[in-house]
Parts: structure tokens; sequence; C-alpha cells
């Protein structure tokens, strides 16, 4: 009788597996943030006609993305969509202004009207929006000595 108390007090009292781990409001927030920017992607490839090349580097950037928003959405660290989100918030904006790695693609000597540059600098805008998104999470992270992060409280003050 007392085993079987014990045990049921013993089953009771450890956690599931989904209450052990509680993603933070702000992981979720974001991650599903970053995954609506890969829709967004995704939308752009179906509407704005692509060369072969420009149409797979777009699908590769849109599996990245989504790899991002999974990670943080587990309630992993923010640090690489920051990264990815200042890299094509860049990439957009030089595509736009016509850099000479991007001559191909929306400068204006690549033949693309001028209606392309609204939908690039918008989401060069969203691309942007959502690295300041991830780092005020990756600061929250830092500063709560999340996992997979190092705290940057390593001493009281007293």
């Amino acid at each position: 009788m007392a085993a079987a108390a014990l045990t049921a007090s013993a089953v009771a009292s450890v956690p599931s597996r989904r209450s052990a781990r509680l993603i933070p409001p702000r992981n979720r927030v974001l991650g599903w943030a970053a995954a609506s920017s890969a829709v967004v992607h995704l939308v752009v490839l179906a509407l704005i006609p692509h060369s072969l090349p420009w149409a797979v580097l777009l699908v590769a950037m849109t599996l990245w993305c989504l790899k991002c928003s999974w990670c943080v959405l587990r309630g992993g660290s923010s640090l690489e969509l920051l990264g990815m989100c200042a890299a094509m918030g860049a990439a957009h904006i030089a595509m736009v202004i016509g850099m000479p790695w991007f001559a191909g693609h929306h400068s204006g000597s690549a033949g693309h009207s001028a209606s392309h540059v609204v939908p690039m600098l918008l989401i060069a805008l969203m691309e942007f929006a959502l690295m300041f998104a991830a780092a005020l999470v990756a600061r929250g992270q830092l500063s709560t000595g999340a996992p997979g992060t190092r705290s940057v409280r390593t001493t009281e003050i007293a």
C-alpha cells in the first residue's frame, strides 16, 4: 500500500515532457513571424517572375528562414535568425539599388519593371524588423540565462 502511494506520488511529481520546457512567448511570436516571412517569400516567388537560378536561391533562402523559425519556436537562440535577417535585408537593398554583384536581378539594367522596387523594399523592411525583434529576444535570452546562451549576470551587485 505504501509502495503504491509512493509510486503514485512520484509519478504525479514528474512533469510531462511538454510542460517541462515552456517556450517563452517572445520566442513563439518571433518564430511565427519568421515563418510568416517565409510565406511572403513564397508568394513573391509565385507572383513575380524569376529566372531559374534566382528561383532556386529564393527557395533556399525560404528553407533557411523556416529552419531558423523552427529553432526559435523550440526555444533556441535567436542569434542565427538575427544574422540571417541582417544578411537578407542587406541583400534585398543591394538588389534594389543595383550593386554590381546583384546586377542581374532587380536593378535597372535587369529589364524588370520599376514596380518590383516597392515589394523588394517592403521585404527588406520586414527582414530588418525581424532582425530587430531577434535582437530583443536574444537580449532577453542572455539576461535570463536561457538554455544555449550564457548569462550576462555572472555576479550579484551588492
